[in-house]
């Protein structure tokens, strides 16, 4: 037995530790998620690479599409004689790449589900202390690890993820709606609206399919309960402050044009002008883009008076529009199939209507968190991402495997 065999044999038993913790690290913002998440990126090549037959039962679409993602946007950048060292783009194209292999590198723990979802339980649970501790301590927006909009992604990942219902869950992380209130709570502190108008709903329907358990008497009082709960939040306290702060003066401004209430109005004109002038660039650069270097003085160019409000952003703040200014419309292609071929292969092979919705939930935060943000252009949230694909990836394939070692036993005793 050689050397590698005989390590991953040992490994074998201390793996889901290693990934439940690298997992509840994610949403606190302590690097040992990333390097964990990179360490069985590694492996998961190696198996790629080496053992074909195991890396073809996972989704084989999904990788050709990454990996051809990788070769077209650091082709682009070697094409146009953009700088290697002093490029953002190279690192998170890089990251994507080798990131998207995690699952493969999963596949070796036992039950990489359980291993990820308790991990995320705990995450969860201290993001949410930490939060309330900076929040009391320190107030404005909390963001912990450094940047506010990044904490609340990864938070709200962890939340979803932590929801997903285990066979025999432990007394103290029992299954349940308790990790999404607890991640809707840390958001709060965030005060970032492309999460926070998604992640209460999701908290809402698990709380609905947990009362949906009860007695008809028992679901009556608590939807009584769950009712004057929210009305109370929403009229009184911290969470009527931040609403108010956050959503009520956009929401005036749009009825009566009156923008007095409309605080951080500055960050909306922002945004209108990093996408006016992102617009105007790929329309004249639409196959390819302008690439990652230049995109912003272009962008600034075609701003106009506006340009003042844009020096210092490094990206236009919305996921399509970044990615056509960097790979044009073929880079946005590949990017497109890496995820649809990716969530058909976990969809498929969903191993309960707990993980389904969570994948809904994955999508619509993603989708809400890119359309003001770029979770593509940030080492923390490419992380948070494949964490989370790789995790599920790597359930979905053993239970596969499962099935199919069940066939062959069933066909061979037919043919004895």
């Amino acid at each position: 037995m050689s050397f590698i065999q005989k390590s991953f044999l040992v490994r074998r038993r201390i793996d889901p530790w290693i990934l439940g913790a690298g997992s509840a690290m994610m949403p606190v913002r302590i690097g040992f998620g990333p390097i964990v998440l990179f360490l069985f990126a590694c492996i998961g090549i190696y198996l790629a690479c080496g053992r074909q037959r195991t890396a073809r039962l996972f989704a084989r679409n999904f990788y050709i599409c990454a990996v051809l993602y990788g070769i077209w946007s650091l082709g682009l950048i070697l094409f146009r004689g953009e700088p290697i060292m002093d490029n953002r783009q190279v690192g998170y194209t890089l990251l994507f790449t080798v990131l998207a292999f995690a699952g493969p590198g999963m596949v070796l723990v036992r039950d990489p589900l359980r291993a990820f979802v308790l991990g995320a339980r705990v995450g969860i649970i201290l993001a949410f202390l930490a939060a309330l501790g900076m929040a009391v301590i320190y107030g404005g927006r909390i963001g912990v690890g450094g940047n506010a909009a990044v904490f609340a992604f990864v938070a709200a990942l962890a939340a979803i993820g932590g929801t997903i219902p285990l066979a025999n869950a432990p007394r103290y992380l029992p299954n349940g709606p308790y990790y999404l209130i607890l991640g809707t709570a840390a958001v709060l502190t965030s005060e970032t609206r492309a999460v926070l108008v998604v992640l209460p709903i999701f908290a809402m329907i698990e709380i609905l399919v947990a009362i949906r358990k009860f007695s008809a008497r028992a679901r009556v009082i608590s939807y009584a309960i769950l009712s004057l709960a929210a009305l109370a939040m929403v009229s009184f306290g911290p969470v009527d402050e931040i609403i108010s702060k956050r959503f009520a003066g956009i929401v005036e401004y749009y009825d009566t044009g009156d923008e007095s209430k409309w605080e951080d109005k500055i960050s909306a004109d922002i945004r209108f002008a990093l996408w006016d002038g992102a617009r105007q660039v790929i329309s004249e650069h639409p196959i390819i883009g302008v690439g990652p270097y230049e995109k912003m003085d272009a962008v600034r160019a075609k701003a106009g008076k506006a340009a003042e409000m844009l020096g210092g952003f490094r990206h236009v703040h919305n996921t399509v529009l970044d990615e056509l200014l960097n790979d044009g419309v073929i880079g946005l292609i590949l990017l497109s199939l890496c995820g649809y071929f990716g969530l058909a292969h976990l969809f498929r092979h969903s191993s309960s209507p707990g993980m389904t919705r969570s994948l809904l939930y994955f999508i619509a935060v993603c989708t809400s968190y890119g359309m003001l943000h770029n979770p593509l252009l940030h080492e923390v949230t490419i992380s948070g991402i494949f964490f989370y694909f790789g995790a599920l990836n790597a359930a979905a394939s053993r239970f596969i495997m499962a099935g199919r070692r069940s066939l062959a036993g069933t066909c061979n005793r037919e043919l004895a």
